[in-house]
């Protein structure tokens, strides 16, 4: 009785399309996404490297936000409704008066920062890369997924953030370094990050197909 239980749970979790049903199970799924994402916020992982020029040792410090892997994750994850759901949840609390939990505070006058772009653009990460998974579970379309969803939230907020700063006649030189802070320097990195994030997400889906199914 077990062993049919279980081919039928493994046979279950081969379709890329299964949807995730509504329950309790679920809403909490969502909502301890939102908290990864607020944690994900204001995480730092420290990355260091040691390079060496003509015998002296040149320490490079750099500092990365796992904010956008952590929404290719939740894509992945959650499927293109309740992602959408966790990623709206998020943005209406951190427009909302009593949660700052954007990175440089909340509120409505948030829309008005140069990186708000970047967080609006969550709900295009989150339709690219679930309807990239949504039909097929090979490894070029998990790169896909995570190209189209990175590139959606740089995209756009390069984009938003050129128009912010327009308005405020910040000279160019401003605007490339902010373009450079906010994209130019952390897009590899958010691929590396995206794709790891996609394979532990469909881990999490296969386990959770087995647990809830």
């Amino acid at each position: 009785m077990i062993n049919k239980r279980l081919k039928a749970g493994i046979k279950k979790i081969r379709k890329p399309d299964v949807k995730i049903r509504f329950c309790f199970g679920t809403m909490a799924l969502v909502f301890a996404c939102v908290m990864l994402l607020i944690i994900a916020t204001f995480t730092q992982i420290k990355i260091n490297f040691n390079i060496p020029d003509n015998g002296i040792i040149s320490y490079l410090k750099f500092e990365y936000i796992p904010q956008i892997p952590v929404v290719i994750f939740i894509a992945a994850l959650l499927g293109e409704y309740w992602g959408l759901i966790a990623v709206l949840i998020y943005i209406f609390l951190g427009l909302s008066p009593w949660y700052p939990i954007f990175a440089l505070g909340g509120g409505l006058s948030y829309v008005f920062q140069y990186n708000f772009g970047y967080i609006f653009a969550f709900i295009f990460a989150v339709l690219f890369t679930s309807k990239e998974l949504k039909n097929s579970n090979s490894v070029m379309s998990f790169l896909l997924s995570v190209l189209y969803g990175v590139f959606a939230i740089h995209i756009t907020g390069i984009l938003y953030l050129i128009v912010i700063a327009l308005i405020r006649h910040d000279s160019w030189d401003f605007i490339y370094s902010v373009i450079y802070f906010q994209s130019l320097s952390k897009i590899l990195y958010d691929i590396v990050f995206g794709f790891l994030a996609v394979l532990l997400a469909k881990g999490c889906r296969k386990l959770l197909w087995i647990i809830m199914g």
